[in-house]
């Protein structure tokens, strides 16, 4: 840390740390606002007292956020805040049929649900909006990956009426096999508008998604317009019975062209390459270090 050029963190730098001396430094803000307040009106965890504190120390020289528009929220308590485009490893997440059953629970289409549930957005009310498209189309079922223990026991009742109308497929906690799913999945539904990993992710594999009002998917709706949601739903389904091969296509090409890697590490570097231009020394041949708690 004493020889590098800027630090860079992502989970916070550790109160009086001494290594790094007057090196600038860079704070990846990767949580959303709202969720940062929730975790520290509910959990105690004072994301944005913590920005503020930033705020103070003359060597961080800028937030970063990955989702267009925050920028605004942070700016509120730190001078400098860049927006970043986010982005997703496309060599990693790509389309490709596997043949995954779901648990011997398929049906047609398979809609996969698989957003981890937060404090300022969870997919409670997507389960109602595919409960009314399923109304329409009873061959449908929904799948749900990422629930722990706590979520299966307050959504029981919920699950239950799924399963009663025989639309409930498979149900589990957190998967590390996500590509093979989207990779037998028709569409995946998820409340959410800015590009979180799960839509990265299934654009990036040719997946459709539903979204809530997103900008990155032709199929969105408000996440309580539940009869917006199914007819968003019935859209998607609709075109992947039309022409599958150019609905994935093109489902691929929005990734590639929204969630490139490149674009997002040459925003990075040059912002990198601008603070540093502005400092009165740079030692020379030195590198650049990332920090995480």
């Amino acid at each position: 840390l004493n020889e590098c050029d800027v630090i860079v963190s992502h989970s916070g730098m550790p109160p009086g740390l001494k290594l790094g001396k007057d090196k600038p430094r860079i704070h990846i803000a990767h949580g959303r606002p709202r969720s940062s307040f929730l975790l520290g009106q509910m959990d105690g965890n004072h994301v944005w007292a913590a920005y503020c504190e930033y705020a103070k120390d003359p060597r961080m020289k800028a937030l970063v956020t990955l989702w267009p528009g925050f920028a605004r929220y942070w700016r509120l308590v730190f001078p400098r805040v860049e927006e970043i485009p986010p982005f997703v490893d496309l060599e990693r997440w790509r389309p490709g049929a596997t043949g995954y059953g779901f648990g011997g629970q398929g049906g047609s289409p398979n809609v996969v649900i698989c957003d981890i549930w937060r404090h300022d957005r969870d997919p409670f009310h997507s389960l109602f909006g595919f409960a009314a498209f399923a109304e329409k189309c009873p061959t449908a079922r929904l799948h749900i990956y990422g629930l722990n223990d706590r979520d299966v026991q307050a959504l029981g009742p919920v699950l239950d009426g799924l399963k009663a109308r025989g639309v409930l497929g498979e149900v589990c906690g957190r998967r590390n096999d996500l590509l093979s799913i989207y990779g037998s999945a028709d569409i995946l539904l998820t409340p959410h508008r800015i590009a979180t990993r799960t839509i990265r992710e299934a654009l990036a594999c040719g997946l459709s998604v539903v979204a809530g009002s997103s900008m990155y998917t032709p199929y969105a709706a408000d996440e309580e317009n539940l009869e917006g949601v199914a007819d968003a739903l019935a859209a998607a389904w609709g075109d992947l019975q039309t022409n599958r091969a150019v609905v994935r296509r093109a489902n691929r090409r929005r990734a590639e062209e929204e969630f490139n890697p490149e674009r997002a590490a040459r925003r990075m570097a040059d912002l990198l390459r601008e603070i540093l231009s502005t400092q009165s020394r740079v030692s020379p041949g030195a590198g650049l270090a990332t920090v995480s708690k």
